[in-house]
């Protein structure tokens, strides 16, 4: 009998192109304190949370919550680019699949219908 493997060996696995992606985030988020200026006991004031926490979003720990994110985020006005994330109308792949989708001809309101226009 052949052994498979479970694709999330654990509740708290990620895929290490997500670590990768974490980690960015995290590194952008210090480029950007370091350009404003900021210090990290300003940006934690502002977050409501505590240094070791910013570290670890720093770091890019997946487990910090995105609540955290989204209040560093927000203490230096970058909050709006995570409106991009997930967004519908930037899902051109989700797109194109709901439009293979549909029927080739809707009926219009107000339209005659054809099966009552034959008799």
């Amino acid at each position: 009998m052949l052994e498979t493997t479970k694709p999330y060996p654990h509740k708290g696995y990620i895929s290490e192109r997500s670590a990768e992606l974490i980690k960015g985030i995290g590194t952008g988020i210090e480029i950007a304190r370091i350009r404003r200026r900021l210090k990290i006991s300003t940006i934690c004031s502002r977050a409501g949370i505590t240094r070791q926490t910013y570290q670890r979003l720093r770091q890019g720990e997946a487990g910090v919550s995105l609540g955290v994110l989204m209040n560093v985020l927000s203490a230096m006005d970058l909050e709006e680019g995570m409106a991009s994330i997930a967004s519908p109308e930037l899902d051109q792949v989700g797109i194109t699949m709901s439009l293979a989708r549909e029927p080739e001809r809707i009926r219009i309101e107000g339209e005659p219908d054809v099966l009552e226009a034959d008799w």
